[in-house]
Parts: C-alpha cells; sequence; structure tokens
C-alpha cells in the first residue's frame, strides 16, 4: 500500500512538473514568409536584415539568405490592417488523452479482477477452504485499491488533455493559380 502510494505521488508531481515546464515554453512566432526564386517558402522570425542578407530563424535553425535568392518578404508589419486576426482555441496537451485511454482500461482491468477473486472467494468459502477464501479476498481488494488509483489518474490525464489555450492567430489571403491559370485565393492561418 505504501509503494502504491508512493507510486501515485511521483506519478503525480512528474506530470505536474510536465505541464508547468510545457506551460512555460513559449513559442517564437514566425513574423515573416520569404518566397525563394526556386519556389520553397520559408517561414520564421527575422533576426536581422541589411542590405546584403536576411538572417531568418525557423524552428530553433537559422538561416542565411542573400537578396538575389529572394523574390518577396511578406511581414506581419507589410500586410497592415490586410490581415484579418481569429482567435483560435488549441490543445497542447491533447496527448494525454492517451494516458486517460490506457489507465482507464487498466482501471476497469482491476476492478474486472477484482470481482473475479470475490466470486472464486464466495465459491471457495461455500465449500469450507477459509484460507483460500481469505486470500482471495485480499487479492480482490488490492485489485480494487490498483482500479481506483488508475482511475484517478485516468481522471487526471483526461482533466490534463482538456486544458486549452486562447490564441489569436492572422489570416493571410495567398494568391494563386490551378493548373489551369485559373486564379485562387485562399486563407492560410500561420504567424
Amino acid at each position: 500500500m505504501k509503494f502504491l502510494a508512493s507510486w501515485l505521488l511521483l506519478t503525480f508531481f512528474v506530470g505536474y512538473f510536465e505541464v508547468l515546464y510545457a506551460q512555460s515554453i513559449n513559442p517564437v512566432r514566425a513574423n515573416t514568409r520569404l518566397y525563394l526564386f526556386d519556389g520553397s517558402i520559408v517561414e520564421g522570425r527575422v533576426i536581422e536584415k541589411d542590405n546584403d542578407l536576411v538572417i531568418i530563424r525557423v524552428n530553433k535553425k537559422i538561416f542565411t539568405f542573400e537578396y538575389e535568392e529572394i523574390e518577396k518578404i511578406v511581414t506581419l508589419e507589410s500586410l497592415g490592417a490586410g490581415a484579418k486576426t481569429i482567435s483560435v482555441k488549441d490543445y497542447p496537451y491533447i496527448s494525454f488523452m492517451g494516458g486517460a485511454v490506457a489507465f482507464g482500461l487498466l482501471s476497469w482491468l482491476q476492478f474486472d479482477r477484482a470481482s473475479d477473486n470475490e466470486k472464486e472467494a464466495i465459491l471457495n468459502r461455500t465449500h469450507d477452504q477459509f484460507a483460500r477464501a481469505k486470500k482471495l479476498e485480499g487479492k480482490a481488494d488490492r485489485a480494487r485499491v490498483y482500479g481506483w488509483a488508475t482511475a484517478v489518474v485516468s481522471v487526471g490525464s483526461l482533466g490534463i488533455s482538456l486544458i486549452s489555450r486562447e490564441e489569436t492567430k492572422r489570416v493571410f489571403p495567398e494568391i494563386g493559380s490551378t493548373g489551369y491559370g485559373t486564379p485562387t485565393v485562399r486563407a492560410v492561418y500561420l504567424f
């Protein structure tokens, strides 16, 4: 019983500190999109921009481009009021949902095991096998405690997975064309 309580306490603290750590990470939003002459598009945050080079950070990597490589540069400032902002709900901890399902299944299995042991204990008690019945009742009680413990962890994982975060994003219109040359406009939710 002490082992189970220690294990649950340790699991709670590890999960709690992981959530705190994940919330403290503030991802750097991209503020620039570079359209290169080779057809590729690079999105990131401009670190430095001078007469010869553009230095941009993309997902913790730094890239340097010369102006001869760049067809056009689109920034938040260049779009100005043309970029519409929307509010989006994001679930950054949705991966905890897998833990909720797994621990829920373990909880169900433990309660099922407790029920089976209890039925077998009743059967042994009717046949005057009291020592075996007592042992099976002890196993049923242990399985029930494990079932409740995993149910609590499952509900906690579910609660963490449903933590949401409101973000405002900009909608950038992107002009392109189809394979037949028909112009198209689509909205890209970036930055």
